[in-house]
């Protein structure tokens, strides 16, 4: 398990890590890596944007596919089924987006308990030599330590300076403490959560701004899907997209660090401002018109090379 997280986290961490390097900034370079994963997966939006104006196309046909089999459910699935796929177009879009987006940020998540490897890139025997300072402490006790082991020295790396002072360079010390000051954001540590038991706190604006922008992004795309498909909007992967999103969002906001409420909110923004940018490029009637357009292109070629192969005939 320890070996899939460190996998599944090293693109994340290499990417922080490169723009902390440049920036020394921990916050633009979290915000840096999630502007690269956007771009990495435009290719897959514009898809899903493409895929909603053609679906909207099909509407007459879709009544009439329920008209036809309105008393067997079963047989009115298939058509639906067959129907999509003909024409292209994945009726999961919202919930394979959604997918998406949980594996980015559990990568995220991963990456805060490996900072001094992915965003100092310490040397494993440095790293190691805090381990072991922090381990000897009452820290040690903490649930989940093992595998947190790096967030907790950092936490708590007062506890150990005094120990690490002639075991590591004082470069290394400098550079550890320049990153436990970007982890402090206007009174917020990025590496503490909030809890229900702690009481009213400057954490808790973290799952409250991840609920309301998770929820903004959840809305204007519901009511989108609302308006170009009215019956893809019925589906329940819209749901999926819809209601789980947000709900999903609070909660990794109150189980994880506040770093990955922050990238929560920041990457639900940068998705919000996408879409209503790739709304406007791939409009459902430009869409519509360019579809067509090549569909006529395509039957006049058949049509012709029907033609052609037809006068060969003939001759022979």
């Amino acid at each position: 398990m320890n070996f899939l997280r460190e996998v599944f986290s090293l693109p994340f961490g290499y990417l922080i890590g490169f723009f902390y390097e440049i920036s020394n900034n921990f916050l633009l370079s979290l915000f840096l890596m999630i502007v690269v994963v956007k771009l990495v997966l435009i290719p897959s939006s514009v898809k899903q944007q493409k895929s909603m104006a053609k679906s909207q196309r099909m509407q007459p046909k879709i009544r009439r596919i329920k008209e036809k089999y309105a008393n067997n459910q079963q047989k009115q699935q298939e058509a639906m089924n067959e129907l999509y796929a003909k024409e292209g177009v994945s009726m999961n879009m919202g919930c394979s987006s959604l997918i998406i987006q949980l594996l980015v940020m559990m990568g995220v998540y991963q990456v805060n308990y490996k900072l001094l490897s992915f965003v100092l890139r310490l040397p494993d025997a440095t790293v190691n030599i805090i381990k072991e300072a922090i381990s000897a402490t009452s820290v040690a006790n903490e649930k989940n330590f093992s595998y947190q082991i790096e967030m907790y020295a950092l936490q708590n790396f007062d506890l150990i300076k005094s120990e690490l002072v002639n075991k590591i360079s004082l470069d290394e010390i400098n550079k550890i403490e320049a990153l436990i000051d970007n982890l402090n954001i206007f009174g917020i540590n990025l590496l503490d959560r909030p809890t229900t038991d702690m009481g009213w706190s400057l954490l808790w604006l973290i799952p409250i701004l991840t609920g309301i922008s998770s929820l903004l992004m959840a809305i204007y795309s519901w009511l989108r899907q609302k308006k170009n498909n009215p019956e893809m909007a019925k589906n329940p992967s819209m749901g999926c997209m819809s209601f789980m999103s947000p709900v999903m969002s609070v909660y990794f906001s109150f189980m994880f660090p506040a770093s990955v409420g922050v990238y929560i909110i920041i990457s639900s923004l940068l998705s919000f401002i996408q879409m209503i940018i790739l709304n406007k490029m791939y409009a459902p009637k430009k869409v519509l018109a360019k579809v067509l357009v090549d569909e006529t292109i395509n039957r006049r070629a058949r049509e012709k090379i029907l033609k052609n192969v037809a006068e060969t005939l003939e001759k022979e």
